[in-house]
């Protein structure tokens, strides 16, 4: 029974192998086409397609802008310099020549440039001596006074334990103890003499004179275009809204101005 039954399959698994090798290559398959003259559904199927289309061009195309090919890989970088020439008159009548290395403080700055107006001039040298007399903390009697204090701030330098006095000290002789009325202060070693607050700043004269070049650079690897506001016969020029609008040499005060329109700022 077992082996009638195997033979049977056996021999309908060979026919249908047999029907598919046979109807690979002598049957051939086509699309069946029929014509449907109704203007309801032509008219239906019409309108799906202007609307799958308009869908297409407003969202792919517009506003998704599929027809343009994207990258946000970019490379750019910005320079700014500073060419001028400022000066100051102090106090005893002389003339201070400065350059780019005295105001442009810090040298390089993050997005920013710092250009510097005012100053207070410290004729000050490596050396030791007194702290400054507005810092409460410096006031002292003896040495032990400038010893036993910590760091504080606005101190000028390291305390060497010496307490400095300008006049000779006043000696009071009681019943019990001798007393030391003098106060001095505190010697520290460092930059002196120490910086006077109270000393009015003087004014750089000639800033808005300033240039300041500003250099641009960007790149897109992806398209292989790179842009720069440079150009190999740049010419001396100075920037100008209408007369020369493409030269990147700003002067400060046009600067300021567009910044600030108020005369008295």
């Amino acid at each position: 029974m077992r082996l009638t039954s195997f033979v049977k399959d056996r021999n309908s698994i060979g026919k249908s192998v047999t029907n598919v090798l046979t109807g690979f290559f002598s049957e051939y398959e086509t699309q069946k086409l029929v014509l449907i003259h109704s203007v309801k559904y032509v008219g239906l199927r019409r309108i799906i397609q202007i609307i799958v289309l308009i869908y297409f061009v407003i969202y792919f195309l517009i506003y998704e802008k599929g027809y343009q090919k994207q990258s946000t890989a970019i490379v750019s970088s910005v320079a700014l310099k500073v060419k001028g020439i400022g000066y100051v008159r102090t106090p005893e009548n002389k003339t201070i020549i400065m350059d780019v290395a005295d105001y442009i403080i810090p040298a390089s700055e993050n997005n920013a440039i710092f250009v510097m107006t005012t100053f207070i001039e410290t004729d000050q040298r490596r050396s030791t001596c007194a702290e400054s007399s507005q810092l409460k903390q410096a006031k002292c009697r003896s040495n032990s006074d400038c010893v036993t204090k910590s760091f504080i701030a606005g101190m000028n330098g390291l305390w060497t334990g010496r307490c400095l006095f300008t006049s000779k000290p006043t000696v009071i002789i009681g019943a019990e103890n001798t007393t030391n009325s003098r106060t001095g202060l505190c010697e520290y070693e460092g930059w002196c003499p120490p910086e006077d607050d109270a000393v009015s700043p003087m004014y750089i004269r000639g800033p808005l004179g300033f240039r300041i070049f500003i250099k641009n650079f960007i790149e897109f690897p992806a398209f292989g275009v790179k842009h720069k506001n440079m150009v190999a016969d740049l010419k001396p020029c100075v920037f100008h809204p209408t007369d020369d609008k493409d030269c990147p040499i700003f002067p400060l005060d046009y600067i300021v101005n567009q910044a600030e329109n108020d005369s008295n700022e």
